[in-house]
């Protein structure tokens, strides 16, 4: 489909709008709306009576930290997770009356910075409990910690062997402040798995551990199970920054919050059996206009996004235009053929997904998902915050 999108009901692309910093500064821009983001947190909160924290890893999702939690916060959100304790004392250093869990924390090699940044460890082996414990009376604090355990995505988490010790041993538990039990589920995108309900029913049984603790089961796609699932704190991450990740998409739960663009850089005639990129694996039938988009693989688009007889458009000036040629590190080619020649010209900025070109779509043309396509995007893209 080369048509403008105009003919098709949908809006022009974000890139028509200027940006409010930095114009020109790089070839590529990902525009990151925090209205958006905020109404995404919003929208989560009025559909459950839990808490609602921000899950702000990977720099935000790839989105920029800074940006993303202050808009979060600002929307009413007062508590975080990060992956790592460096990810997490530079939060602190933004936001400094909120709380903050660390996911992956080193309880020992870290315990310092933890405790000096008042960030909250998720421990989740008996070593790393031990650690905490004893930091905490080194640095005569309460120790507070989550506990994360196994309840069967087999990953990071306290299983039952470790879990019985722990219970069983009294010395252990009272040295430890257990703020939060929580535990992760492996197959919430797909609603009707049994497995939802298999770890559902095992994080009730652990629970009853722990009376004192807030609960903490669903992520994302968790939220969207229900409110069995909710507990008292819901933990989304991807359906923050505008992906339901249960792709409800006949009535959207949450809207897209980045749009990646890159400017045009040349256009050109190919004549008919020239082939265009490497490998040669672009032939022309016809001549064609071909543009080059400069970003590439490098970028965060995709080198699967192009393969013979596979058809990926992106968005310029409100015409779709498929990639034509193999994606290299910092340039994509695309065939302007079907685009007015008086549309566009170069500098122009070609939309790889946004508004008009789903995310999902990128991310199923390239076999992969959302989450892989935002934390992907590349450092040197410029991320602004509009």
């Amino acid at each position: 489909m080369n048509g403008g999108t105009h003919g098709l009901g949908m809006e022009r692309p974000h890139s028509d709008a200027p940006a409010r910093h930095g114009e020109g500064r790089t070839a590529a821009r990902v525009l990151v709306d925090l209205a958006a983001l905020a109404g995404n947190y919003r929208a989560i909160g009025s559909a459950t009576a839990a808490e609602v924290a921000g899950v702000v890893k990977a720099d935000g999702y790839g989105l920029g930290v800074s940006g993303i939690a202050r808009a979060l916060y600002e929307a009413g959100c007062r508590t975080f997770f990060t992956a790592f304790g460096h990810e997490a004392v530079e939060l602190r250093r933004m936001l400094d009356d909120v709380e903050i869990f660390v996911l992956m924390p080193r309880a020992g090699g870290e315990a310092h910075l933890l405790h000096e940044h008042r960030l909250i460890p998720c421990l989740f082996d008996l070593d790393g409990v031990d650690r905490w414990i004893g930091s905490a009376a080194a640095h005569g604090t309460p120790g507070r910690a989550a506990l994360h355990v196994e309840t069967g995505i087999h990953r990071l988490g306290l299983g039952r062997e470790e879990l019985d010790t722990l219970l069983g041993d009294r010395s252990r538990r009272s040295r430890l402040d257990v703020t939060l039990l929580m535990s992760h589920l492996a197959c919430a995108d797909e609603p009707s798995a049994p497995a939802n309900r298999r770890q559902l029913d095992r994080f009730r049984a652990v629970r009853g551990a722990f009376p004192a603790a807030r609960a903490s089961l669903a992520n994302s796609a968790g939220t969207f199970l229900g409110s069995d699932y909710h507990f008292d704190l819901v933990r989304p991450g991807i359906a923050l920054y505008g992906h339901d990740p249960h792709y409800a998409h006949i009535t959207p739960r949450v809207r897209p919050v980045a749009t990646l663009e890159a400017r045009l850089g040349q256009i050109a005639t190919v004549e008919p059996g020239e082939s265009v990129g490497y490998g040669g694996v672009a032939t022309c039938d016809t001549a064609r206009r071909i543009g080059v988009v400069l970003a590439g693989y490098a970028d965060g688009i995709p080198r699967a996004l192009y393969r013979p007889g596979r058809r990926f458009e992106v968005v310029i000036a409100g015409y779709r235009a498929p990639l034509f040629g193999t994606v290299s590190m910092d340039m994509v080619t695309i065939d302007l053929s079907s685009v007015p020649e008086d549309a566009v010209g170069v500098g122009a900025w070609v939309e790889i997904f946004g508004p008009n070109a789903p995310i999902e779509r990128v991310a199923e043309q390239a076999g992969t998902i959302p989450y892989e396509i935002l934390t992907g995007i590349g450092p040197r893209v410029e991320r602004i915050h509009v």
